[in-house]
């Protein structure tokens, strides 16, 4: 007992003397050497302003006030990183030795700023000349040779980080309450858990990640295994990263979901190109030997019941960046991202607010932002079964998009839609900052009602429709480019119905008018029912004519024409109607009163977004004496009576001119092509709907 009692007598003497050496220690001296290890491992200057004190305990504890971390040559703020008090917890024995074993850093209220100049270049691009010399060979260093010392603890309290892109001038800053690192006991892994806010929206991270030799060394892997929640979006990424401050080697998955697409943007601070919200689920696998060229490859994108599959490649190696992709979809439903509380399914049931500015026109002059399309190159190859937006239906649609030096084409588009054909061809050249929009497109027998029910909108027109579209233009704005535009429009509709309901769309100034002309008898009727019509518009120089618009119904049929001029947005149309014999009487000399208010000449006047329908009461003696009763003027339709189809023989007047020969155009046309031609003109092809 007398021998333990000595021995632990000399332990406790022992351990007191080397108390009061390491408490009286003169710990300035290690300055110069940490100062050096700093400068040589990043080549840059570390500034220890306070003296570096003691707190005595099983892990010795030294303390530091006023720390900064030299910032990069170029850049405005001379620290990168700044911390009102530095605590580093070391391993007492191998201080007795003379060597420093890190157990704990922690960083009190430290201030760090990332930033990206307006070259591309990071201020974690560190300057090692001693380093890069001394290593003259590509050995692989084992772990232990990495650093001096390893951090098995790292521990941030209240800091702040804030990010600089130069380049897009964004900042981006992360709050830190606490942040505590803890590596693993093969020292090749760490422990990660950090609470604190980014942008003011809470952020929570856990995980693994690399320790600080695989983010300074560029052979040693950095792993990445983290899960975070951004206020209400959800974010996990496992893989690798070769080299995270050049971000190459990088080797990831990505995952991130939420309740709402359209908050990421208060994340990113970047707009979403489309103004979508609702639930989503994005997942991509992520790999870039180098940051110039990333390959996407398994991207999943669920946006609630649709989704997208495919690979994406986003190479910036040229001097405009390019991006290709192929993309697949069995479903794309986009009417909950895109419709608003007014036009849900079931037209009809309301009308629509009435517009803010009434003096707004249709056509938008503010000038268009085509730089974008030279900031870029693009080639996306794209399938969709079933493409679902709020108004329309199309099924296989297959097409190929492709951007080069500023010049867009959808070429070709092709789909179903209603049991029908959709061919469409659009190239979009912007012209520094004038944009030549050419389109194509043709519809063949498109059954309106079948499309429509599969929308789900169970008040829908009926019948089988015909477009064929052929339109140029050219400008800085919607505006412009309608002002300039040319081309041609041909639509027709087969034996069908319209919703009555329909009509609480149309203006207040005119639906009342329209109702009589549709209803003359004001029967309680929910639809009403169509042979057929006819659309014909010829457009040159932004003004948009027409020769033949007819609406036929079992009770009468409804001729017009007139312009629309598209610089303006003017209207102005004559119509007219003819009621059928055995519609309330047999001769027109004995119409009824309601039926005689059809048959009096209308005028639809104003503007596109504010029309006027009126009776044309200054004109009525002048249609009838030309127009009207011209060789081959809607004379030669009155005249028919029932027997014949008003939209075929309106389709041959629209191919004539007001003396009834062909126009020049047509000559012109005819000599150069032959008779085959002729046969194929857009009339011939669009009367076949009626046969």
């Amino acid at each position: 007992m007398i021998g333990f009692s000595v021995l632990a007598g000399i332990v406790l003497v022992s351990f007191l003397i080397i108390i009061l050496v390491v408490s009286t220690y003169n710990y300035n001296k290690f300055k110069p050497q940490i100062i050096e290890i700093t400068q040589k491992y990043t080549g840059r200057k570390l500034t220890l302003t306070g003296d570096i004190k003691v707190k005595i305990s099983l892990f010795p504890t030294l303390e530091v006030n006023n720390v900064s971390f030299q910032n990069a040559p170029w850049s405005a703020y001379p620290d990168m990183i700044h911390a009102k008090r530095v605590e580093v917890q070391l391993a007492l024995i191998p201080l007795i030795k003379g060597n420093i074993d890190i157990k704990r850093l922690i960083l009190i209220n430290p201030d760090v700023i990332m930033e990206i100049n307006t070259s591309g270049q990071t201020n974690l691009e560190f300057n090692v000349p001693e380093r890069q010399k001394a290593k003259t060979a590509p050995v692989k260093k084992a772990r232990a040779e990495a650093a001096p010392f390893a951090l098995k603890e790292i521990v941030i309290r209240d800091g702040k980080l804030t990010v600089d892109n130069h380049q897009k001038n964004q900042t981006f800053v992360l709050i830190i309450h606490r942040l505590v690192e803890k590596a693993e006991a093969s020292m090749d892994k760490a422990d990660i858990n950090l609470e604190g806010s980014f942008n003011d929206i809470p952020l929570n991270v856990s995980g693994k990640i690399g320790t600080l030799a695989g983010i300074t060394d560029p052979d040693v892997s950095f792993p990445v295994d983290l899960k975070a929640k951004v206020g209400q979006m959800e974010i996990h990424i496992a893989g690798k990263i070769q080299n995270p401050l050049a971000a190459k080697g990088i080797d990831v998955k990505l995952t991130v979901k939420g309740n709402d697409l359209s908050k990421i943007e208060t994340v990113t601070k970047e707009p979403l190109p489309l103004a979508v919200k609702g639930p989503f689920d994005l997942s991509g696998h992520l790999v870039a030997a180098n940051p110039s060229k990333v390959q996407v490859s398994d991207i999943t994108i669920q946006l609630e019941d649709s989704r997208l599959n495919g690979s994406a490649t986003f190479d910036v190696t040229a001097d405009i960046p390019r991006i290709s992709a192929n993309i697949v979809s069995e479903a794309l439903d986009l009417r909950p991202l895109l419709m608003t509380s007014e036009n849900t399914a079931g037209v009809g049931k309301k009308k629509p607010p009435a517009p803010k500015n009434k003096s707004k026109k249709l056509f938008d002059d503010t000038p268009l932002k085509l730089d974008i399309l030279h900031r870029m190159n693009a080639a996306v190859d794209l399938r969709i079964k079933q493409l679902f937006l709020p108004r329309l239906a199309l099924d296989n649609i297959e097409t190929k998009i492709r951007l080069r030096d500023g010049n867009l084409t959808v070429d070709p588009l092709t789909a179903e839609i209603g049991s029908g054909q959709l061919n469409s061809r659009l190239n979009f050249k912007a012209k520094e900052n004038m944009a030549d929009v050419n389109l194509n497109m043709d519809i063949k027998q498109m059954d309106i009602g079948e499309m429509l029910k599969k929308l789900e909108i169970t008040q829908a027109v009926e019948g089988t429709l015909d477009l064929d579209v052929n339109f140029r233009g050219y400008g800085n704005s919607v505006a412009a480019v309608m002002a300039g535009s040319s081309g041609k429009v041909v639509a027709t509709l087969g034996q069908g119905k319209i919703p009555m309901g329909y009509l609480n769309y149309i203006s207040a100034d005119i639906g009342s008018s329209f109702m009589n002309l549709i209803n003359p008898f004001n029967k309680k009727i929910d639809h009403a029912k169509i042979n057929c019509a006819v659309c014909d518009f010829h457009i040159q120089n932004g003004i948009a004519k027409s020769k033949a618009i007819i609406i036929d119904d079992p009770q009468k049929t409804l001729f017009s024409q007139g312009t629309i001029n598209l610089k303006t947005e003017a209207l102005d149309f004559h119509i007219t109607t003819k009621p059928k014999e055995g519609i309330g009487t047999k001769e027109t000399g004995k119409l009824s009163i309601s039926l005689s208010k059809i048959t009096k000449p209308f005028k639809l006047s104003g503007t596109l977004t504010h029309p006027a329908l009126g009776i044309d009461i200054m004109s009525t003696a002048k249609t009838i004496g030309t127009a009207l009763l011209g060789p081959v003027g809607w004379a030669y339709l009155l005249v028919s009576g029932s027997s014949g189809n008003p939209c075929k023989k309106a389709l041959e007047i629209a191919e004539k001119d007001t003396t009834g020969a062909p126009s020049k155009t047509q000559k012109e046309k005819a000599a150069a092509s032959g008779t085959e031609e002729k046969k194929q003109s857009i009339g011939n092809r669009i009367l076949n709907i009626f046969k």
